[in-house]
C-alpha cells in the first residue's frame, strides 16, 4: 500500500505568512491535513528575521487546529545549544540531544504549558533539526499526552521506546510505489520551483495523502534497526562526499 503525508516546519510568530498561505491554500483545495511544526517560544535568530511579529499567531494556530491540521510540538524555543546529532544522526546541532534530562524536562514542561494556555492540543512531537535522544522521550512521557514522534528513517510507521513513530524521509515530493512517506517542507525557504513541483504532485496524487489516524504501526525489529543504521550511514557517507567535492572545487587549479 502506498500512502503519503506532508509536514511543514517552523511555524512561529515572525513568519513571512505569504510563504505559508500558498501551502494552506493548496492543502485546503484537496482536503489534505498536514502536520504543522509549531514553535511555542521561538528564539531562533534566523526565524525571527523572516517577517514582522504576528500578534495573532496563536489565533492562527487555533484556526489550523480547527481545520483538523495536525499540530506538532516543535521543541520549545528552536535554539540550538550544542552539536549533538542525537538518535538519528541527522544534523550536528540540537536543542535537545545531549542536554541533561532535567533541562529537557523543563523545556517540554514549559512548551506544554504554553500550548495548554493557548488551548492548543499537540498530538505529535517534532524535534528541531531531527535531533533528540532518549531523555527527550522521557520528558515527553512525563509532561505531555503526546504518543507520536514525527521522525525516523524506516519506510513505514513503527513502535519504539513506547511511542508511535511516523518516519520523515524526504525533503521534497518523490513518486513512490509502496510504503508510507512523509514529505518535509520549510515554507520560509521553499523555492518557487519546489512548490510548483509539490502542486503538480498533489494534483496528480492527492487521493494518496492520508491522515495520521489511518496509519498502522508495526514493531521495531532487528531488521528495522539494521535498515535504519544502513540509512543513517548511507546518508552520512553521501553528505561527507558532497562536502569533499565542494572543498576540492574551491582549491585553485595547479595547487
Amino acid at each position: 500500500m502506498l500512502r503519503y503525508l506532508i509536514r511543514l516546519d517552523d511555524l512561529c510568530p515572525t513568519n513571512n505568512l505569504a510563504n505559508w498561505e500558498r501551502f494552506f491554500t493548496l492543502f485546503d483545495r484537496y482536503d489534505i491535513k498536514p502536520i504543522i511544526a509549531v514553535i511555542p517560544a521561538n528564539k531562533d535568530p534566523k526565524l525571527k528575521a523572516c517577517g514582522s511579529f504576528n500578534p495573532y499567531y496563536w489565533q492562527l494556530v487555533r484556526e489550523l487546529q480547527n481545520k483538523n491540521y495536525v499540530i506538532g510540538m516543535h521543541g520549545f524555543d528552536h535554539y540550538y545549544i550544542n552539536q549533538n546529532s542525537g538518535l538519528l544522526k541527522m544534523n550536528n546541532r540540537s536543542e535537545f540531544a545531549g542536554v541533561p534530562l532535567q533541562t529537557q524536562k523543563e523545556k517540554i514542561r514549559k512548551a506544554a504549558e504554553i500550548f495548554k494556555r493557548e488551548n492548543i492540543h499537540p498530538s505529535v512531537f517534532i524535534a528541531p533539526a531531527h535531533t533528540f535522544d532518549r531523555n527527550t522521550l522521557l520528558a515527553l512521557q512525563e509532561y505531555t499526552n503526546i504518543k507520536i514522534i514525527s521522525d525516523g528513517l524506516l519506510r513505514s510507521p513503527y513502535v519504539r521506546f513506547g511511542f508511535n513513530w511516523v518516519p520523515v524521509q524526504l525533503s521534497e515530493v518523490e513518486q513512490k510505489t509502496k510504503h508510507t512517506w512523509t514529505f518535509n517542507y520549510h515554507p520560509e525557504t521553499c523555492p518557487a520551483k519546489a512548490f510548483d513541483d509539490l502542486e503538480r504532485f498533489i494534483e496528480k496524487n492527492h487521493h494518496l495523502f492520508v491522515s495520521l489516524d489511518s496509519l498502522d504501526f508495526s514493531n521495531y525489529t532487528l531488521a528495522s534497526a539494521i535498515y535504519e543504521k544502513f540509512s543513517i550511514y548511507k546518508r552520512l557517507a553521501r553528505d561527507y562526499a558532497q562536502k569533499m567535492i565542494a572543498f576540492m572545487e574551491r582549491i585553485p587549479a595547479g595547487n
